[in-house]
């Protein structure tokens, strides 16, 4: 692979953390006090930080190495002292969050104290939502938030630093830059997933920084009104209820996603079902114009319900729906105003449904993308959930071309100069994700004037040679709804050395996230659909945290 510019040496990062230790002055926390700790006299050097101490070397802590606190705090200075928290301190819950100081007595083993204890809990109403302070002195830790994720996220980063009892004295102020920082559990495709490793994948996630779970169970939910659609593999009842109040107790938001149109062959292959198939061949798409297409619907979507009673969100996926009025009903309609017009009066059938149980429906964005007369028809308060798995710069040298005048699928396109003149800027993971994705083409006739009429005001101003990466953020905002962007964390056939593609999706997920948050999208959910081991996922659970943060 080439030189990642953004990643840097232990050596440099540890310099970094010296350099900050002197230069860096954090706000401290409204209810704390005392004067800011003075830097140690010879801080800058990478020896210092490795070597000095105080507190731990009474119990054999003679060194203290920091290592990576993943997602990287906004600010953080560390003097290089530590302190021990031995049996004399206690913990001392300030913030009225019942539950949050059992859970650092837990963790660091301390005794709760009304008055004289060393730890406390600080409510701060002036802090961000999610944000966190934490100040360590060498008698004293003072942690500041205004939320109890603030307070969790606080609890994450000195599960981080910790050696045992042993912290590194310092300051840190942290907090995210978009607000939705997810990960997509796919029970349904990867097969190896029981509740046990989604257990474990929810604990790591939201040790990281995640909160939010996004849900999708297939045949593998326990469904009982329809069981014959159930999987021998699915989960029971009992296991679901537990993976799903993990995931609360962890202050994350528990989305379930069920497809709503296409996407639905483990429903459709069974002959009870026949009647409400698209076409016969496939066996995977609703007839939209079929009214028993919607109840079953919203039987199944019942179900998945009662396991989330409190969610405020619900996907109905709704992409690739590829079967599209093919069956003579739906022809018909086709015909006479267009195959978005079948889609839009299904998906917004479903929107004003779920709409009316007080939750905001989310939909993956390509079929709006491909017809884009119905994205003004689409219901008002949906959500859109923008997926490119081929992304991995930004500005970037391709465009994700799913609007199609002519007619056929849309296509992942790049200027072909870029195979000649232009050829040695690209970085390796961009050459080949190229290679394996996208055709080139002159792109300054390809895209064609219909194309450019509705997209041209949102590609930036670097044509042909890039263009903005992720267009379709400004796109979808600029007509009313919501935006989550969804990069891949186990996608597609590309590999690497014979393993998932880490390089692409690394990439992909850290140029989304950027643009994210430069666009002001809502958030970043990382997709999983590749029935990988449950193991490969967590490469871009890291990477999702660190670049959402």
């Amino acid at each position: 692979m080439g030189a990642d510019r953004n990643c840097i040496s232990r050596r440099d990062f540890l310099k970094q953390i010296s350099a900050a230790a002197v230069a860096l002055s954090l706000p401290r926390c409204a209810d704390a006090t005392g004067p800011p700790a003075a830097p140690e006299p010879g801080l800058g050097k990478e020896e210092d930080i490795l070597t000095r101490s105080n507190g731990g070397a009474a119990m054999g802590f003679d060194t203290y190495q920091p290592g990576y606190v993943i997602p990287t705090p906004k600010e953080m200075s560390l003097s290089g002292q530590v302190v021990t928290l031995d049996s004399s301190w206690g913990i001392e819950d300030r913030a009225a969050h019942p539950g949050l100081a059992n859970r650092y007595a837990e963790m660091l083993n301390l005794r709760r104290r009304k008055h004289r204890a060393n730890l406390a809990l600080v409510q701060d109403g002036g802090l961000k939502r999610e944000e966190y302070q934490l100040e360590i002195s060498e008698d004293a830790v003072t942690v500041c938030a205004s939320s109890e994720n603030g307070f969790l996220h606080a609890l994450a980063t000195i599960g981080q630093l910790r050696n045992g009892p042993v912290l590194p004295v310092g300051r840190i102020r942290d907090y995210p830059r978009l607000e939705m920082r997810g990960f997509h559990l796919m029970f349904e495709s990867i097969h190896q997933i029981g509740a046990p490793e989604a257990i474990a994948l929810i604990s790591s996630a939201a040790r990281l920084k995640l909160n939010t779970m996004l849900f999708e169970f297939g045949p593998r939910f326990p469904f009982e009104r329809h069981a014959a659609i159930r999987s021998p593999s699915a989960l029971t009842s009992s296991e679901l209820r537990q993976v799903v109040e993990h995931a609360r107790s962890l202050g994350i938001t528990c989305i379930p996603l069920l497809q709503s149109l296409g996407h639905l062959n483990y429903v459709l292959r069974h002959d009870e079902y026949a009647d409400i198939r698209e076409e016969d061949e496939h066996r995977d798409q609703l007839c939209p114009t079929n009214e028993k297409s919607f109840r079953i619907f919203t039987e199944l979507a019942e179900e998945v319900l009662s396991f989330f009673p409190d969610t405020r969100f619900m996907h109905i996926g709704a992409d690739e729906t590829r079967r599209l009025g093919v069956c003579p009903r739906c022809r018909r309609q086709a015909e006479e105003s267009g195959t978005g017009s079948l889609y839009i009066t299904h998906t917004n059938k479903v929107c004003s449904w779920l709409s009316n149980r007080g939750i905001i429906p989310i939909l993956w964005d390509d079929i709006l993308c491909a017809h884009p007369r119905i994205l003004d028809e689409l219901w008002d308060n949906a959500w859109i959930m923008y997926w490119d798995y081929w992304t991995t710069e930004s500005p970037s040298q391709l465009v994700v071309a799913r609007y199609n005048p002519g007619g056929g699928p849309g296509v992942v396109v790049y200027d072909e100069r870029w195979q000649g003149e232009w050829k040695a800027e690209l970085s390796d993971v961009t050459a080949r994700t190229l290679a394996a994705f996208a055709q080139p083409v002159d792109l300054t006739k390809r895209l064609g004037r219909e194309f450019s009429q509705v997209f041209s005001p949102y590609l930036g101003d670097q044509q042909p040679k890039f263009v903005r990466a992720f267009p379709y953020l400004e796109y979808y905002q600029a007509h009313g709804h919501r935006v989550i962007g969804a990069p891949a964390g186990a996608s597609n056939t590309s590999e690497w050395l014979g393993l998932p593609d880490f390089p692409r999706y690394g990439h992909n997920i850290r140029a989304f996230a950027e643009r994210c948050a430069e666009a002001s999208g809502k958030g970043l959910i990382t997709t999983a659909w590749y029935n990988f081991p449950p193991e490969a996922l967590y490469f871009s659970l890291v990477a999702t945290a660190q670049y959402a943060w």
